[in-house]
């Protein structure tokens, strides 16, 4: 299935690079979680170690930052995944989880007897690309 916006609604319309980022962003929110929850793990057990203290590349030397890379990793995760999370937080209950399936698996929109889920579905993406600044 194809994805397009709506473009009756002109305040909402991005254009359609920002549009498939936010897509692609949606569809990946699942993963995102699961490295989140795997991150914060690894942080609270005390697992984050170093392949080595130095490196060699070239002529120079680096240090590895586990802690660092840890901590970086975890900000963005927790900046995407509360972009979209707070996104969502618009959307009326009733139509939250068949929005997420219609971006995230493709589901089809037979179930609700009216079109007022695209609606929806077109303001939670517009919030997305904005909480993540594409917009």
């Amino acid at each position: 299935m194809r994805e397009w916006q709506q473009t009756r609604f002109k305040d909402l319309v991005m254009p359609d690079t920002v549009y498939y980022q936010t897509v692609w962003a949606v569809r990946d929110l699942a993963r995102m979680e699961d490295e989140l929850e795997r991150t914060n793990t690894d942080i609270a057990g005390g697992r984050i170690t170093s392949p080595g203290v130095v490196s060699e590349a070239v002529n120079r030397y680096s240090v590895s930052k586990p802690t660092e890379e840890a901590a970086q990793e975890k900000a963005v995760l927790e900046m995407r995944v509360g972009a979209i999370r707070s996104a969502l937080d618009i959307v009326p209950h009733v139509y939250r989880q068949f929005i997420l399936d219609n971006i995230v698996m493709q589901k089809g929109y037979k179930c609700f007897p009216n079109n007022v889920w695209r609606l929806w579905k077109q303001k939670f993406l517009f919030h997305v690309a904005k909480n993540l600044e594409i917009m």
